[in-house]
């Protein structure tokens, strides 16, 4: 609800510049960036349901607070610390999806967990546009409250993580291996280029387009709608192919995203290039953790989630940035050429992953 607005609150809520607004924004990938790390090390020795649940609560505390807060260094060390304590429980997600769902279920567990998180989606963002009408305020402490009420159900539901079997022999370091790393890296480049999108499409649709702050919330809208309606079908349409060949596939999905909203500026130009994130984002983000799942060990299963959370930290604290560069110096054709650029290198670079024989293969290591 909160992180598609965020430069907006900084910029129209609070009266800062906007490039000063994109910085600010920025420290939140930071915090995540911290996280990713750290919540992956946690994950591999406490049951990661609990961190999960103990993420949730910490953050929904502070976010129920952080209107309060005006000044800029107050600003910018509790924008970091939000980010800290939410992302904290982003590889035990992934970690217990990977241990729920087994062999056997782990790609479909993933599916469905993107699903349940689109389904919120479709929810936060649309009634934070109405939100952000009346006062911006109103944002935080809707999504603090529902983090907190989220973090108590998961706590007490008694959902618990099998425990990994750790061999004597197995050496437990950061070590995942050179397929899941060079996923990994080319995933850097989606993920920047997937991040600048939302960070720039509500100032873009606001400032340029003269859309309200609860049509952009629309366009998310339709974003996550889409997905819900078709994400598990798209898993099981797709269940065959070999998942670099998808992965390229949601990469070049995402290069068309910013073709489009290069050749054809204005709203349906915006709804046109949401379409194909959106068909982008479902061939990718599921699939990519599934190749994870296959190619690293359980016992570093929640390192290589980490990894995962460093990737998307790496495009958070960059995003805003860029959007904010390109937006004060050059006009928005420059950032949709870039990070069109960068989608399709990452979709090159996915094409060269191992893994391409057949589905259910594993890489060798």
């Amino acid at each position: 609800m909160v992180f598609p607005f965020l430069v907006l609150y900084f910029h129209r809520g609070l009266g800062l510049p906007l490039e000063t607004a994109s910085s600010v924004a920025a420290c939140w990938g930071l915090g995540s960036f911290v996280a990713g790390p750290l919540g992956g090390w946690a994950s591999d020795r406490i049951d990661p349901v609990r961190l999960m649940g103990l993420s949730m609560g910490a953050a929904g505390s502070l976010m129920i607070a952080f209107p309060l807060i005006r000044s800029l260094p107050w600003l910018v060390l509790c924008t970091f610390s939000l980010a800290l304590l939410a992302d904290l429980g982003r590889p035990s997600t992934m970690t217990a999806l990977a241990r729920l769902g087994g062999a056997e279920h782990g790609r479909d567990a993933f599916a469905l967990n993107y699903m349940a998180i689109n389904l919120g989606m479709s929810i936060g963002p649309t009634l934070g546009g109405f939100l952000a009408e009346v006062n911006y305020r109103y944002l935080f402490w809707v999504d603090g409250t529902t983090s907190a009420v989220a973090a108590a159900l998961l706590l007490l539901s008694g959902t618990v993580c099998p425990p990994v079997e750790k061999h004597a022999e197995a050496k437990v370091d950061w070590n995942i291996g050179r397929p899941a790393l060079r996923m990994y890296l080319w995933l850097c480049l989606f993920f920047w280029s997937f991040m600048t999108f939302f960070a720039a499409g509500p100032v873009y649709a606001v400032k340029w387009l003269h859309l309200s702050e609860h049509d952009v919330g629309y366009i998310w809208l339709f974003n996550t709608i889409l997905i819900v309606l078709t994400n598990l079908w798209v898993n099981r349409l797709t269940a065959g192919y070999p998942l670099p060949r998808l992965l390229a596939a949601g990469c070049t999905f995402q290069a068309a995203t910013y073709l489009t909203l290069a050749l054809a500026p204005g709203v349906g130009g915006l709804i046109l290039a949401t379409l194909w994130l959106t068909v982008g984002e479902m061939l990718l983000f599921s699939n990519a953790n599934a190749y994870v799942a296959k190619v690293v060990p359980p016992e570093k299963m929640g390192r290589a989630m980490g990894v995962n959370a460093l990737c998307v930290s790496l495009a958070l604290m960059t995003s805003a940035p860029t959007m904010g560069y390109f937006f004060s110096h050059h006009s928005p054709v420059w950032l949709w050429a870039a990070m069109g650029g960068a989608a399709a290198l990452a979709a090159l670079g996915m094409t060269g992953l191992p893994g391409h024989e057949q589905q259910g293969r594993e890489p060798q290591q």
